[in-house]
């Protein structure tokens, strides 16, 4: 091949990438665009999924449970609470983030238990025991337990009960707290 041929060649090849050039660059920004457009879709997706799980995930204050104090051990107050009242409906679960007892004289000792299903003595898991602060007045003492992380979660079958630790001098105490929570239908989503 002489050197004007190869000239030529090269000048030809040229002029075809140049011709090519334009229709190249349009296929690319085609693509681009569609891809930028199912990046926005996805993104949107992913806002509207969070809007829907804050609507699905509150902290709430757990409702106060009253007990009186008979012959030492504390029994729900009928009039005001029942068992149920320290727990979560149906579909959904509480992560107890604190729980306070009130109304003990120094030195009382409760235990906290969960019970599953409505059975008080039997299934029952102690989780904590509650001390009567000292130098406090009488049905004054506050006594608080914050589990940590996952530390206490409720469902629909469980509930919070109280049995006397040994003391418990107190006549009336109440059970309270704080929890989150979660809708079942969003349940992977917050644990992860």
């Amino acid at each position: 091949m002489t050197v004007d041929a190869g000239m030529a060649e090269l000048e030809t090849r040229m002029a075809a990438q140049q011709a090519a050039g334009p229709g190249l660059h349009l296929d690319v920004g085609a693509g681009l665009e569609l891809r930028i457009g199912r990046l926005v879709s996805l993104l949107e997706q992913e806002r509207q999924r969070r809007a829907l799980m804050s609507q699905m995930l509150n902290v709430i204050d757990l409702p106060p449970v009253d007990f009186v104090v008979t012959g030492g051990q504390p029994k729900f107050k009928a009039h005001r609470a029942s068992a149920s009242d320290a727990s979560p409906q149906e579909g959904l679960m509480w992560f107890v983030q604190r729980v306070s007892l009130s109304g003990l004289n120094a030195g009382d000792l409760v235990n906290l238990h969960k019970t599953i299903s409505s059975t008080q003595t039997a299934n029952m898991t102690a989780l904590h025991t509650f001390t009567g602060p000292a130098g406090v007045g009488a049905g004054l003492g506050v006594a608080d337990w914050e589990p940590s992380g996952n530390g206490l979660v409720l469902r629909a079958d469980d509930s919070l009960y109280l049995v006397s630790a040994g003391t418990l001098t107190a006549t009336e105490i109440i059970l309270t707290g704080q929890a989150i929570q979660v809708d079942l239908r969003i349940l992977a989503d917050y644990l992860m």
